[in-house]
C-alpha cells in the first residue's frame, strides 16, 4: 500500500500535481527574500544548514513562515501549528495544556523523557521543564524574521534529541533605520493583548537596537461550577477507622480543595463541606514578555548580536474533564468514591470494585459538558523564564567565517494540578513541601528547611557553540565545523507533591545533564571537477556526542527505595549522507540517509533501582524528495514532495509502576498507608518503522489571489514492543489482568512476585495521525493609496484521530484515541487605512466552534481506573489595531 501510494504521489509530484507551503509562506517575502522572475513566488531565506540559503535550494524537508504569515494566520504558539505543517502534531501528552509537545514523523516525547523535536530561539535550544515538556515560555512567536520547521532527524548540525526534527525561531534583528509599531487587540473571553516594537539605530550601521514587548490577558473557557455543598469527608480519613483506611496528616493540613478541617488532629470532620472553586476559570492565559536585541559592528567583517528576553506567565491550569471510569476492575477512583459515598450515608461498602458512585460522578460530568467542571484542587500555573544569547560573527577572509553562539537560560515553574477532573480527592499533583518528618528521617533534603516549598522546575541551561564556516573551490565546497557544549542543572529545590486517595506523597529531585559534541558537514558541487556535473552535489556530515547525567531523588512516601541515585554516560555517532541535483532550472531532486539519536536520562519517579535510568533511542531515516517551481499556463506554481522511511530502535515509553512495599509492618516506622510505592517508569520498549509522504503546494492564480495547501500521510507501526508489568496489589485480592496483543494476561499479586512481560506490538503508534492536510486561500487587493490594501485569508485544516496511550491496547483504553478534527479559520485585514499608518485586522479561529479532545490521561487500563481529557479551544474572535511608524 505504501509503495503504491509513494509511486503515485512521486509521479504526481513530477507533473506538478504535488504540493508546497501549507501556510501561505512563500508568497510573503521575508527579510532577504527574492522572488524569481519566472515564478512570482518568493523564496524565504532559511538556515537549515546553519547558513543562509533560499528555501528551494535546500535539500531538506522544511516549511518556513515569516512574521506577516504568522500574524495573518493567528499563530502565536506551537499549538497553533496543528494541521498547518505536514507530519506535525502538538499535544500535551496527557499532562497540561502548557506542555505543547511537538511530534514530527512519529518522533516526539514520552512523559519524563527528553523531547524528540527541539525548539531553538536565536540558534540556541530552549530550556525544558523538569516534569512537563514545555520548552521555554510563551511569547516567543512574535516579532520573528521566520519560523522554520525542519522535518526528519537533524542529528549532525543540530545535535541530540532532534530525531523528529527542529523548530527554529529567528527573532527580528535590529535594522539600520528608525521604526516600529504599537498594537492592541480585543476579543471574546475578555481577551486583551498589547504588543509594541521599537527599532533604533543608535550609531548608523554600527550600533543598532530593537526592543519588543507583548502582554496577553484572556479569561478561561472552562468554568468551575462548584460542588454546591457536597460533603467531602472521607471516612478513612479518621483515626477511628482501621488501617490502611486512614492517613496520619499533620495538624491543620487540609486535602486539596478543602478549607481548614474541623476534625481531630486537623483531619476532615463529619461536617466538613465546601463550595469548591465555583466561578474559577481554567484554560485562561496571562503572560508578558520583553525582548531586546543589540547588533554591534565595530569594524567591517565583525558583528556581534546580543539578544535577551524575560517572560512571566500565570494561569489557573488546564480544564481537566473526567471522561471515563473503569467499571470492570478494582481501582482507586472506586475506592475513593465509595468511601465518600459511605460517609454520605449511601451504604456502599468500602471497596474498590463497586463503580456505582464513580459512574454517577461521571454521568453528572457528562451532563455538564466539557466546558463545565467541578475540581477539588486549587489549580494554578506559574512560570518565569529568561535568557541571554550572544552570536559573534567574524569574517576571517572571503572564504572563512568564525561564529560563536553562546546562551544562558533560567526557568522557574510551579503548578497545582487536579489529575482526576472531579470533586473527589482521588489524585492531585501539588507543590512539594518539606516536612519536619523528612528532615528527621533523612537528615538532609537538598539543604532545605522544614516548611520550604519547592518549585517543579528550577534550573539553568548554559550552551556554547563555536563554528568555522567556509566556502572553497570558488564556492563549490561549503562546510561547517563546530563544537557544542551544554549543561542543565538545578538552581534550587525541586519537587512534585501529590495527593493520592489516602496518602500525601511526592518526591524531591536534582538532575544535572551535560552534552559535548564535535561535528562537521560539507556540501560539494561536482561542477568543480567537470562542467557536465554542475549542480550535482554531495552532502556529508558526522557528529560525535557524549552525554552524561547524574540524578538523585528523595521520596518520603516510598518504602522500598526512599532515596535513589544514578548516573550514566553515553556516546553516539550520528551522520547524514545525501545527493541533490538541479536537473533543470528550478527543479531540485534530492535523496539522503540520516541517523539520529535521542539521549537517555534519569527517572525521578522510579520506585525501584532498575527504573532510575533509561537508555537512548536511535532513528535511521531514508528520504527522497523534489522541490520545483514552474508555471501552468500563466500561473506560477511551487510544488514540493518528500517520501521517507524511518527505522526506530530503543523507543522510550513510560508506564505507571506500583510496587508492593510490605506495609503495614509494625516493625517499620516509615510504612505508608497504601501498602504500595506508586510511581512511573520510563523504559526502552523495542523497535518500530515509520513511513510517510509529505506534499506542499503554492499556486499564485492571479496577482492578488494565492492558493496553497499541504498534505501528509504517515504509516507507523511497532515491530517489537514488550512491557514488563510489576505486581500491583491495588487491584484487590483477585488476580490482576493486563490486556495485551495476545489477550488478557494474568498479573501475579503480592510482594516478591515477578514482573510479567506482555506483548504490545499490536498497539497503535502514539501521537501520529495517519492523514493531515490543510488548504489556505489569500486574496490581497491594493486599492488607491488613499484607501489602503485589503487582505482576506482563510484556512481549513484536518487531522485524523490520534492514539495517546503508549502502554495500553485499544480494548483496554476506550478513550485512547483523541478525535479527528476539521477546523476553519479566517481573517480580514485593512492595511494603510485611508492612507494612514494604521492597520486593522479581524480574525476568527475555529469558525464552526468544533469541540474535540486534544489529550487523554489514559488511566482506565491501570490502577487509577479513570481517564481525563483536555478539549480544544472554542471559537475565538477578535479585532486588532496596529500603528506603524518609521521604516518597517
Amino acid at each position: 500500500m505504501f509503495q503504491s501510494r509513494t509511486l503515485f504521489l512521486t509521479t504526481a509530484g513530477s507533473i506538478a500535481l504535488a504540493a508546497a507551503s501549507p501556510a501561505l509562506a512563500q508568497q510573503q517575502p521575508a527579510a532577504g527574500a527574492a522572488a524569481p522572475a519566472d515564478t512570482g513566488i518568493a523564496d524565504i531565506i532559511v538556515t537549515a544548514n546553519r547558513r543562509e540559503e533560499a528555501i528551494q535550494s535546500v535539500p531538506v524537508a522544511i516549511t518556513a513562515l515569516n512574521n506577516e504569515t504568522l500574524r495573518e494566520q493567528n499563530i502565536s504558539s506551537p499549538t497553533d501549528l496543528l494541521g498547518r505543517i505536514p507530519s506535525l502534531n502538538v499535544a500535551s501528552n496527557g499532562t497540561q495544556r502548557d506542555a505543547e509537545t511537538i511530534t514530527i514523523r512519529g518522533q516526539g516525547q514520552s512523559y519524563l523523557a527528553p523531547v524528540g523535536v527541539v525548539n531553538y530561539f536565536a540558534e540556541v535550544p530552549l530550556i525544558q521543564g523538569s516534569i512537563i515538556a514545555n520548552q521555554g515560555g510563551p511569547g516567543t512567536f512574535f516579532d520573528l524574521e521566520s519560523l522554520q520547521v525542519l522535518r526528519g532527524p537533524q542529528g549532525t548540525l543540530f545535535g541530540k534529541n532532534t530525531t523528529g526534527g527542529a523548530l527554529l525561531l529567528g527573532p527580528q534583528k535590529p535594522k539600520d533605520s528608525f521604526g516600529g509599531y504599537v498594537q492592541a487587540q480585543i476579543g471574546n473571553y475578555d481577551d486583551r493583548e498589547f504588543e509594541a516594537v521599537l527599532n533604533v539605530p543608535l550609531v548608523a550601521d554600527k550600533l543598532l537596537l530593537r526592543v519588543a514587548g507583548k502582554k496577553v490577558d484572556r479569561d478561561g473557557y472552562t468554568k468551575d461550577v462548584g460542588p454546591a455543598g457536597v460533603v467531602t469527608t472521607l471516612p478513612f480519613q479518621d483515626f477511628t477507622q482501621p488501617p490502611p483506611f486512614f492517613i496520619g496528616q499533620a495538624p491543620g493540613q487540609v486535602l486539596p480543595g478543602n478549607r481548614l478541617n474541623s476534625g481531630v488532629n486537623g483531619l476532615p470532620g463529619p461536617a466538613d463541606t465546601n463550595n469548591g472553586y465555583r466561578g474559577k476559570d481554567y484554560d485562561d492565559r496571562h503572560y508578558w514578555t520583553v525582548r531586546a536585541g543589540l547588533t554591534f559592528r565595530p569594524v567591517d567583517g565583525v558583528e556581534n548580536y546580543l539578544v535577551g528576553y524575560y517572560t512571566k506567565a500565570h494561569n489557573n491550569g488546564s480544564g481537566q474533564v473526567l471522561t471515563s471510569v473503569n467499571t470492570t476492575s478494582s481501582n482507586l477512583i472506586n475506592l475513593v468514591a465509595n468511601s465518600w459515598g459511605n460517609g454520605s450515608g449511601t451504604g456502599i461498602p468500602f471497596d474498590a470494585t463497586d463503580s456505582t458512585i464513580s459512574e454517577a460522578v461521571l454521568a453528572a460530568q457528562k451532563a455538564r459538558g466539557p466546558r463545565r467542571v467541578i475540581l477539588n484542587n486549587d489549580q494554578f500555573y506559574r512560570l518565569t523564564n529568561w535568557a541571554i544569547t550572544d552570536i559573534l560573527t567574524i569574517d576571517i577572509s572571503d572564504q572563512l567565517t568564525f561564529r560563536n553562539v553562546f546562551g544562558y537560560q533560567r526557568m522557574k515553574q510551579s503548578y497545582s494540578w487536579d489529575l482526576d477532573g472531579s470533586f473527589l480527592p482521588v489524585l492531585a499533583q501539588v507543590p512539594g513541601v518539606v516536612q519536619q518528618s523528612a528532615i528527621t528521617r533523612f537528615g538532609n533534603v537538598y539543604g532545605a528547611q522544614a516548611g520550604d516549598v519547592a518549585h517543579v522546575t528550577n534550573v539553568s541551561l548554559i550552551t556554547e557553540e563555536p563554528q568555522l564556516q567556509g566556502r572553497l573551490l570558488d564556492g563549490s565546497l561549503n562546510f561547517v565545523l563546530g563544537a557544542f557544549y551544554s549543561k542543565q542543572k538545578p538552581e534550587g529545590l525541586q519537587a512534585t507533591g501529590s495527593y493520592n486517595g489516602a496518602a500525601n506523597g511526592g518526591g524531591f529531585f536534582a538532575i544535572t545533564t551535560k552534552s559535548k559534541a564535535l561535528y562537521a558537514q560539507g556540501t560539494l558541487d561536482f561542477g568543480a571537477f567537470s562542467p557536465s556535473l554542475d549542480s550535482l552535489k554531495l552532502t556529508a556530515g558526522i557528529r560525535r556526542t557524549e552525554d552524561s547525567y547524574s540524578g538523585s531523588r528523595i521520596s518520603p512516601d516510598y518504602v522500598v527505595l526512599p532515596i535513589g541515585a544514578a548516573s550514566e554516560k553515553t556516546r553516539a555517532t550520528t551522520w547524514t549522507l545525501g545527493l541533490d541535483y538541479e536537473v533543470m532550472n528550478n527543479v531540485l531532486l534530492f535523496g539522503k540517509v540520516t541517523k539520529g539519536y535521542k539521549a537517555g536520562g534519569f527517572n525521578y519517579a522510579a520506585v525501584q533501582q532498575a527504573g532510575l535510568t533509561f537508555a537512548p533511542e536511535y532513528v535511521k531515516s531514508y528520504e527522497v524528495g523534489a522541490k520545483t517551481d514552474f508555471t501552468l499556463g500563466a500561473v506560477p506554481v511551487r510544488a514540493n514532495i518528500s517520501a521517507y522511511h524511518l527505522d526506530y530502535d530503543g523507543i522510550q515509553r513510560t508506564f505507571s509502576e506500583n510496587v508492593a512495599n510490605g506495609c503495614p509492618d509494625p516493625a517499620n516506622p516509615f510504612c505508608n498507608t497504601t501498602g504500595i510505592d506508586q510511581g512511573a517508569r520510563t523504559f526502552n520498549a523495542g523497535t518500530a518503522r515509520v513511513r510517510g509522504v509529505e506534499l506542499e503546494l503554492t499556486a499564485r492564480l492571479t496577482k492578488e489571489f494565492t492558493l496553497s495547501g499541504g498534505y501528509s500521510y504517515t504509516s507507523a507501526k511497532y515491530k517489537r514492543y514488550f512491557l514488563d508489568v510489576p505486581p500491583d496489589p491495588v487491584t484487590g485480592p483477585q488476580q490482576g489482568v493486563k490486556d495485551s496483543c495476545n489477550g488478557p494476561v494474568p498479573i501475579p499479586q503480592g510482594p516478591g512476585a515477578p514482573p510479567t512481560t506482555v506483548d504490545l506490538s499490536c498497539t497503535p503508534f502514539p501521537f501520529t495521525p495517519k492523514n493531515q492536510f490543510s488548504i489556505n486561500a489569500r486574496y490581497e487587493y491594493e486599492m488607491d493609496r488613499s484607501v489602503g490594501t485589503f487582505v482576506l485569508s482563510g484556512g481549513y485544516t484536518h487531522a485524523d484521530k490520534s492514539w495517546t496511550a503508549p502502554a495500553s491496547t485499544v480494548a483496554s483504553e476506550p478513550g485512547g484515541y483523541v478525535d479527528a478534527y476539521d477546523v476553519f479559520n479566517a481573517s480580514v485585514e485593512w492595511n494603510g487605512m485611508m492612507g494612514t499608518s494604521l492597520d486593522a485586522r479581524f480574525f476568527v479561529t475555529n469558525l464552526t466552534n468544533e469541540t474535540y479532545r486534544i489529550s487523554n490521561s489514559n488511566g482506565d487500563s491501570n490502577n487509577l481506573g479513570y481517564s481525563t481529557s483536555i478539549y480544544s479551544e472554542p471559537r475565538m474572535y477578535g479585532l486588532s489595531i496596529r500603528y506603524r511608524f518609521g521604516e518597517q
